[in-house]
Parts: C-alpha cells; structure tokens; sequence
C-alpha cells in the first residue's frame, strides 16, 4: 500500500511556532529539507503544500493553515480533491504519551484527547497510519493541559526531538518503500535520545 500524503498537525501562526503542539509541523519541515523541495500555499483547500520523490515515489507533504482544532476539514478537502484513498495517509503529530524524542507508527485508534487527531477522525474516520512525536507529560499534575501543550518546548527537548527525527525520517523511507510494519519495527526498537 503506498502512502502519498503525510499531514502534519499544528496551529498556524507565528505564536504558536515553537510550542509543542507544533512539534509535527517541525517535524515535516525537517522532511521538506531532506527532500529540497519548497512550500506554496494552497488556499482552496487552505493547506501549506510540497511534494517530494522518494526513488520512484511520489508524495505530498502538507501543513492544514487553521488552528489544531480545524485541521481535519483542510486534510479531508485535500484528500477527496485529489481522489487519495485515506489508506495513504500518515498524519504526524505531538503526543504526550511519549518522552521527547521518542517516536511510535500506529494505525487506526481514538484521538487519545488530541483535538487535532479527533478533528481529523471526524472528518475522515480513523483507519490512517499515525506518526507520534513525544512531547513528554505533564510536569505539574495541577497544569492545564492545553498550558502544557501550548506551552514552549524546552530547548534541552528540542534537541532530543530534532536528534530522534533523524532515525525517524529512516523510518518514514521504510514506510513509504516497505510498509508499516518495515518501519515500525526500525523505529521501535531504536533507543530514545539522550
């Protein structure tokens, strides 16, 4: 099964650049700079877009221009006008279940609270590969958690998540040369920064 869109949730605007709820369009930009290949706006949709080439592979990279809340709309836009079946999508994005720098594959499952994963199942259901950047928990119970998520990212987990995305970015290659289960057993098994 190919997978030829990878969509990378976060809120649009420069506010929100270096918070961790944002660590999956970093993660994308890191991939659009493997690739060399350069973001448009796409405002039909409205979606930042490049399209890269993997041997011969062909794919989407897009970043929805709407707040988390609102990012399944523009992907499920992208989607139906470009006549992609959802079997092809990997949507990235944080996840406080995972340490900094740790990175898990999955298919399918519930939003887990993450309003950008729900916005997407409700508009598109949730047979989709799901690529999950750890983010890390909480640190004070007491913390709301959209303080913690909208917070900024520690520099020390920047560096860990930046360090992860190189064994990750592999992973994706495997993904889209060899499938998922090729590229979950590469990614999780390899050791967490540190």
């Amino acid at each position: 099964m190919p997978f030829t869109v990878f969509a990378a949730l976060g809120n649009y605007g420069r506010q929100y650049v270096t918070t961790r709820h944002n660590v999956g369009w970093f993660i994308i930009d890191i991939m659009a700079d493997k690739y060399k290949v350069k973001w448009t706006e796409e405002s039909r949709f409205p979606v930042s877009l490049a399209q890269a080439t993997l041997g011969n592979h062909s794919f989407y990279l897009i970043k929805p221009l709407t707040l988390m809340n609102e990012s399944g709309g523009p992907i499920a836009k992208f989607l139906r006008y470009h006549k992609i079946p959802l079997s092809e999508l990997v949507v990235i994005h944080d996840d406080i279940a995972f340490a900094p720098g740790q990175m898990r594959l999955t298919f399918g499952g519930s939003e887990g609270g993450h309003n950008g994963v729900g916005s997407c199942i409700e508009h598109l259901g949730s047979e989709f590969v799901r690529a999950r950047i750890g983010i890390g928990p909480k640190t004070n119970p007491k913390q709301d958690l959209a303080d913690h998520v909208l917070g900024k990212l520690p520099e020390a987990d920047l560096y860990k998540i930046y360090d992860g995305s190189h064994d990750f970015l592999k992973g994706i290659e495997l993904l889209i040369t060899q499938g998922l289960p090729a590229a979950q057993n590469f990614i999780h098994h390899k050791k967490l920064p540190s």
